[in-house]
């Protein structure tokens, strides 16, 4: 037992091997930044199989760091006695100090064999809506349409519902809620919502378009027209659903089904939008 204290052990680690070790660290972070931006650049130049290039990035970059850790043990332990203390020592500390860390490494591991999003998927994980741009062994990274960065532990996510609106494929749904007033014509409103949707430049033209109505009451009684449609790209979702509200807006503006209806909502406070 005296041959496995922690003194014996370190009594067999030379500098020149600390060094060695550095090295294998400093290469291998290098290495998986200019593979992260040959990847980037590659999704940038083919838009169609950037989903494809983003699927390869955290399953190389993991790879490269479990290669690196294994070449670290064979290096830094010898002898067989020095390698069965060291990885006993490591997992005491991890039993004592790092269990939230181990909660996360696993997290990262199952979400990298079940794959409920990867890279580039648009989705929702509690509060935090957004592009998911990094996935690693301790946490998720997503970036929201207010280009606000979030960052999920992955052991959160194993006990959170993920929403993800694309799925590893370029378009998504893309829902935009309309109020008109409720004694509007309802053909002539699922009309008017057809004809905004497929005017839209951002419409992905194959996948069908849905136009719902719905009668509702918030200070005022009012109806909700409720477009949906497909984006061809799901980053352009913000301004599909701009651009079909602007369409949709001036033609109720110019069939005047808003003047009355809107100062009337100003002086009683307004409307809210219904539950999904």
């Amino acid at each position: 037992m005296q041959a496995l204290t922690a003194p014996n052990i370190l009594q067999q680690i030379s500098w020149l091997r600390v060094v060695q070790a550095v090295a294998i660290l400093a290469v291998t972070w290098v290495l998986i930044r200019w593979i992260s931006g040959l990847l980037e650049y590659l999704s940038g130049r083919t838009p169609r199989a950037r989903f494809f290039f983003k699927r390869l990035e955290p399953v190389l970059r993991i790879t490269l760091w479990f290669l690196a850790l294994l070449l670290l043990f064979s290096l830094l332990a010898p002898s067989r006695e020095t390698f069965l203390a060291s990885i006993a020592s490591f997992g005491l500390a991890l039993g004592l100090g790092a269990q939230d860390l181990v909660k996360n490494v696993i997290g990262g591991l199952v979400i990298l064999a079940d794959r409920p999003y990867q890279l580039g998927d648009r989705v929702r994980i509690g509060e935090a809506y957004g592009e998911i741009d990094h996935i690693g062994l301790r946490s998720t990274k997503l970036t929201t349409p207010d280009d606000t960065r979030v960052t999920i532990p992955n052991s959160e996510i194993l006990s959170r519902h993920v929403f993800n609106a694309n799925s590893g494929v370029l378009d998504c749904q893309v829902v935009t809620d309309l109020f008109v007033p409720p004694d509007v014509d309802p053909a002539e409103a699922i009309r008017i919502g057809m004809e905004s949707a497929y005017s839209s430049p951002f419409l992905l033209s194959r996948k069908p378009v849905v136009v719902n109505l719905v009668d509702g009451f918030s200070q005022a009684p009012y109806m909700l027209v409720r477009v949906k449609a497909y984006v061809f790209d799901h980053r352009y979702e913000n301004r599909m659903v701009t651009d079909i509200t602007m369409r949709a807006k001036t033609e109720f503006i110019r069939r005047g089904w808003l003047s009355n209806w809107s100062f009337y909502l100003t002086r009683t406070g307004g409307l809210s939008s219904p539950a999904e």
